[in-house]
């Protein structure tokens, strides 16, 4: 569960405990999603050889798409349909067998009937050099983007356990999406902001103010990325959208900085000039008095 002072006002540190504060934060949190939370972990990989005795093609596999992406929509419904050609006969029998994580999952092979776990016992001599399984099932409803298996086809035969197809979509809905876009965003305000507050540390430029913003946006994002993987996508574009807001603010803090010093530098620099103007001309005076000029 969200905290319920997620968004509440932060409290300013320290300032000589923020920029460090604020850059581990930074450090930390840019790790993880690239994003994505660009992504979700992936399952892991099938170790199982590919079949030598079978080939699998997607002749067709539909779906709705979220908008902008290939990926499936969650809630909707998935529809494949693999055609098995090249079946060699020379293995005889050999035993398929259909997983898929949709909801409801349901296919056929030849005129039987199956589900997620099913077997098939699969005859050359009777299906020929080629068969097509149907297979359908909704994608889950998910609260963030998450690969799913929609259909696996493994090979059991005398020599061994056999890979025949495997079809993986990411699921997601459009706030997640949305929601990943939004730390994404925020996640480079906040390396422009930090680089930008770097060079002026670097120039001596007083940048407490742009500190304490960039702590704040630090903040903000740490809570986008938790509530994103919590299955919070409202929550975490709020507090996105919060983290780009002051990491905005801490660039321009930072610039406004190095402007308002290089203008003091300036003005400094104009003094000295018309100082060294004004002691000149006295000198000069003093000069021509001595000569009698006056």
């Amino acid at each position: 569960m969200l905290k319920k002072n997620l968004f509440l006002e932060r409290k300013a540190l320290p300032k000589g405990a923020v920029f460090l504060l604020a850059f581990l934060i930074l450090a930390f949190f840019l790790m993880s999603l690239c994003v994505s939370v660009s992504g979700a972990v992936a399952k892991e990989p099938t170790t199982l050889p590919k079949s030598r005795s079978v080939d699998a093609e997607i002749k067709s596999i539909h779906y709705e798409k979220v908008y902008g992406t290939e990926m499936v929509k969650n809630g909707t419904e998935v529809s494949i349909k693999v055609v098995l050609t090249n079946i060699s006969g020379e293995i005889g029998k050999s035993t398929l067998t259909f997983y898929s994580e949709l909801e409801g999952a349901k296919g056929g092979i030849m005129e039987e009937v199956l589900k997620s776990g099913s077997s098939y016992t699969m005859d050359p001599q009777k299906v020929g050099e080629e068969v097509t399984v149907i297979w359908s099932g909704a994608a889950p409803e998910v609260r963030k983007r998450t690969p799913y298996t929609l259909l696996n086809i493994t090979q059991e035969t005398t020599e061994g356990e056999y890979l025949v197809i495997d079809i993986k979509k990411d699921v997601t809905s459009e706030i997640s999406e949305s929601a990943i876009i939004a730390i994404d965003e925020a996640r480079e305000k906040l390396n422009s902001a930090n680089g930008t507050i770097a060079n002026a540390t670097e120039k001596g430029t007083d940048v407490s103010e742009a500190d304490t913003n960039f702590e704040t946006a630090s903040l903000y994002f740490k809570d986008a990325e938790e509530a994103y993987w919590e299955g919070w996508p409202k929550e975490s574009i709020e507090a996105a959208t919060n983290a780009s807001y002051y990491a905005e603010l801490a660039k321009q803090n930072a610039e406004s900085a190095v402007g308002a010093k290089m203008h003091l530098n300036y003005g400094g620099l104009a003094v000295v000039v018309i100082i060294a103007i004004v002691v000149i001309v006295f000198l000069n005076r003093q000069r021509q008095r001595k000569r009698g000029i006056y």
